[in-house]
């Protein structure tokens, strides 16, 4: 009798070694499969740059918050310059909420950079654009610059603000509006003939 309780210890603590075991494993992948939703349900780098409703890539800032003057890398607006150019910005991007809201297209045209007609006309970057969720969910396929606008600008760009610019050069800036104490690009904004327009910084 004593030789089978012997017997039957090991026997138990190896099955009970077992089991937790593979809850801790279960557990473990369970985790791991939940950290890996949450990234990819992380906006892709556009930022708020056009996506729901179809809106363009969205590139996330690399710094954490954009500010004129935060590095000695960064070209440095004076405070005059930098007032004069956020307020010129802003109201630039309230002009364009209006444009876009009301399905302008000829006159969205008018604030584009060649740079960024030519981007968004390529039938490379409309293809890519179309494999966005929202668009393949309806069975949006892109094929030119107005298809753009009206499926992927106006869905996402009627109602942003600005909130911080980022001064690249004199005539190159980047607008930023706050998300959940993030901040977004909205634009990448040029300017050309001493007039802001869309266009496209590298």
């Amino acid at each position: 009798m004593k030789t089978m309780i012997r017997m039957e210890r090991p026997f138990h603590t190896l099955w009970l070694l077992a089991i937790l075991t593979l809850v801790l494993l279960i557990v473990a992948s369970c985790a791991g499969n939940k950290a890996v939703t949450e990234v990819q349900e992380l906006p892709k780098a556009s930022v708020v740059q056009e996506q729901p409703p179809v809106q363009e890539p969205p590139k996330a800032p690399a710094e954490a918050t954009p500010t004129h003057g935060q590095a000695e890398s960064e070209f440095v607006l004076s405070e005059t310059a930098y007032k004069e150019t956020k307020r010129d910005l802003s109201d630039l991007v309230q002009e364009l909420n209006k444009i876009i809201a009301a399905k302008d297209y000829e006159k969205w045209l008018t604030y584009l950079t060649k740079e960024y007609r030519a981007y968004y006309s390529d039938p490379a970057v409309l293809r890519a654009q179309s494999e966005a969720p929202l668009l393949k969910k309806y069975s949006v396929v892109l094929r030119s610059l107005k298809d753009y606008f009206h499926y992927v600008v106006v869905g996402s760009r009627q109602n942003v603000r600005l909130d911080e610019i980022k001064a690249l050069d004199e005539n190159r800036v980047r607008a930023y509006m706050y998300v959940d104490n993030t901040p977004v690009i909205i634009y990448e904004l040029q300017k050309v003939d001493n007039q802001w327009k869309i266009g496209i910084i590298e």
